[in-house]
């Protein structure tokens, strides 16, 4: 667990940073899937503990990138091509 930031990660690591397939739990949310050099990476799977609300998808630099489903915690259920959101 890292007390700074109230996480917990499982999973692999390459120098010091986490890489490879893991889990982390963070607050109320896990995400499980694949990290690069440190962030989210490539694909995982974002999930609340309390509600239905969870992000399954592509990620980039620890961030949703691409293409995904979102669902809400209502439990609607919508597909996202991120690189086409606006914010």
């Amino acid at each position: 667990m890292d007390v700074c930031s109230g996480s917990a990660f499982e999973g692999q690591w390459q120098n010091g940073k986490r890489h490879g397939l893991g889990v982390e739990s963070r607050g109320r949310w896990l995400y499980r899937g694949e990290w690069t050099q440190g962030f989210k990476g490539r694909y995982g799977v974002r999930q609340s503990s309390t509600s239905n609300a969870k992000y399954e998808g592509t990620w980039a630099n620890g961030l949703q990138d691409g293409y995904g489903s979102e669902t809400y915690a209502d439990g609607d259920l919508i597909g996202i091509n991120a690189t086409e959101r606006t914010l």
